[in-house]
């Protein structure tokens, strides 16, 4: 007996963005209302209504509160000061735009790459362009590279780190499985319902 993961496939696809809808229909309406009302990134207020929105319903896990470490207030200025210098509101699609927003620096505290919050923001923003990265993400789409070389270069953990990559290894495996009918954002709902984990199959 082998172990395998599915074949990603328009059924799976399509299935997994009916279910996720289902499921998080609520969280999902009250953010895209949220980013709607407020698209641009020029008044405080605004961006940490959507910072703290983002870190509390899609489990960011930025503290609201540290002297150690940047904490929602401080991730919120950090988007707020740099809204110029890493071209916000990112609805340009420049991939590089994640990873300078995801770096904060913030005096006498200790730097932080908030990575995953980055490419969730970015895509509330512009989901066509902007696919979204956490653990799970990481973790399936290693596995499936293993199994299938679906990537046309090899890639590790941390490749999927640096944003161009990573936008990179979602277009071929968007492309290696004939998915391309679907937003990065379908593709989201569907890579949120895999874990990377194998199933036993029979030979």
């Amino acid at each position: 007996m082998n172990t395998v993961l599915r074949t990603p496939t328009l059924e799976l696809v399509k299935a997994a963005c009916e279910k996720f809808d289902q499921d998080y229909l609520i969280v999902e309406q009250a953010l895209k209302e949220l980013f709607n009302q407020y698209p641009g990134n020029n008044d405080l207020r605004h961006v940490l209504l959507k910072v703290v929105a983002l870190n509390s319903l899609y489990s960011v896990q930025i503290f609201v509160y540290s002297t150690t470490i940047p904490d929602v207030e401080d991730v919120a200025r950090h988007i707020y000061r740099n809204a110029q210098s890493i071209a916000i509101p990112p609805a340009v699609g420049s991939p590089e735009i994640v990873d300078s927003m995801a770096r904060v620096t913030i005096p006498k505290k200790a730097d932080r790459n908030y990575f995953s919050f980055a490419t969730k923001y970015c895509s509330w923003h512009n989901p066509e362009s902007y696919p979204i990265y956490d653990s799970r993400v990481d973790k399936y789409l290693w596995s499936l590279q293993k199994q299938d070389h679906f990537a046309k270069t090899e890639f590790v953990h941390a490749d999927l780190w640096d944003y161009p990559n990573f936008l990179e290894v979602m277009v071929f495996f968007r492309n290696f499985y004939n998915l391309g009918a679907f937003t990065f954002k379908e593709i989201d709902k569907f890579l949120w319902s895999e874990d990377g984990t194998p199933s036993p199959v029979s030979n």
